[in-house]
């Protein structure tokens, strides 16, 4: 399909959109998400509904000050089970999904993406995420060195029309009953990673259309992974069971998938008894370990990076192999 034909039955009516933002200890930087939603220069409703999942900081502080839906969750559900459940409690037929770390940088966000829904082929509609450098600034060194590589401020400056990939749900638009036509987001098998992507799947398998417009969000990033223990420990290793549990499922073959099994590769040819073979092996790992060495010290410029980065990266290059294959095995990422 080409741009044009989901122009032409774009309509100057836009109908209510419930707004669903699920949270967990999200205090620093909820408030600055619903207020660029409250900003909106939008002529239909704008519901906004929180869903606290068990936050023990002051997220419900936060969020009470503002007039605005909250749903408290008796028990620690997950991301993708706070999902469903404030779609489930919505009542417009378009939905909206924001994270807690989202902020709007147009106050005409939702105005240019709901047209898109008119068109029948399109499940999602979404637009690209900036981590720009006056955000990225305010990391501490970890965060900073670990993540330099979502340091972008440039996009796409046009419609992006996808039928197959993955959409990234930090900010997204649907119809209600499509999602729910899929049971949603699978909360069982993922509790906070990839269940975007395996919702991308079932959709673009039966022919649903994503789309992507140029105009960008900001994304903040809680707080709550800052600390280097909780990046290694609970934030990688869930990242790469959800990919391992993708490639079991569907043998999905996105980027970060790939390098996960040339990474496996890697570490098998370390123990084959050929020199020339493992020198192959080690250079692909040390690739990996000092290129982000590298990359981090472009960005901030700090020596310390080539000291500190390396031993922790390599360290984090065999526990993501490990939680990758761990996923794929299981079928489930950790709760």
């Amino acid at each position: 399909m080409v741009v044009g034909a989901i122009i032409a039955v774009m309509s100057d009516k836009y109908p209510g959109i419930s707004v669903v933002i699920p949270t967990y200890n999200g205090e620093k930087t909820i408030g600055k998400t619903i207020e660029s939603i409250l900003n909106q220069k939008y002529d239909g409703e704008l519901d906004i509904i929180v869903v606290n999942d068990c936050s023990i900081d002051d997220t419900l502080k936060v969020v009470q000050q503002y007039p605005i839906k909250i749903i408290n969750n008796d028990t620690n559900l997950g991301f993708a089970r706070s999902v469903n459940k404030g779609v489930k409690a919505s009542k417009n037929d378009i939905v909206s999904v924001i994270h807690e770390d989202i902020l709007l940088a147009e106050n005409e966000w939702f105005k240019k993406l709901v047209p898109y829904l008119k068109d029948d082929e399109v499940a999602l509609v979404s637009s690209p995420v900036i981590l720009s450098k006056e955000i990225y600034e305010k990391f501490g060194f970890w965060e900073k060195a670990l993540f330099s590589w979502d340091l972008k401020e440039d996009y796409e400056n046009s419609v992006e029309i996808c039928t197959d990939g993955y959409s990234d749900l930090k900010n997204v638009i649907f119809k209600k009953d499509t999602f729910l036509k899929f049971w949603g987001l699978d909360g069982e098998t993922y509790r906070a990673a990839c269940e975007d992507v395996d919702l991308s799947i079932k959709l673009f398998k039966v022919g649903y259309k994503m789309v992507s417009v140029p105009t960008p969000v900001y994304h903040l990033h809680s707080s709550r992974v800052a600390k280097l223990s909780r990046i290694l420990f609970e934030y990688r290793p869930r990242l790469a069971e959800g990919q391992g549990v993708l490639f079991r499922k569907y043998r999905f073959r996105a980027w970060d998938i790939n390098n996960q099994i040339f990474k496996t590769l890697a570490v098998i040819v370390l123990f084959i008894p050929s020199n020339f073979i493992r020198i192959f092996g080690a250079l692909y790992i040390a690739t990996i370990v000092f290129g982000n060495a590298v990359r981090a010290f472009k960005v901030m410029k700090d020596l310390k990076v080539f000291m500190l980065v390396p031993p922790v990266k390599l360290l984090d290059y065999f526990l993501d192999v490990f939680y990758f294959w761990k996923g794929f095995i299981t079928g489930r990422q950790r709760k």
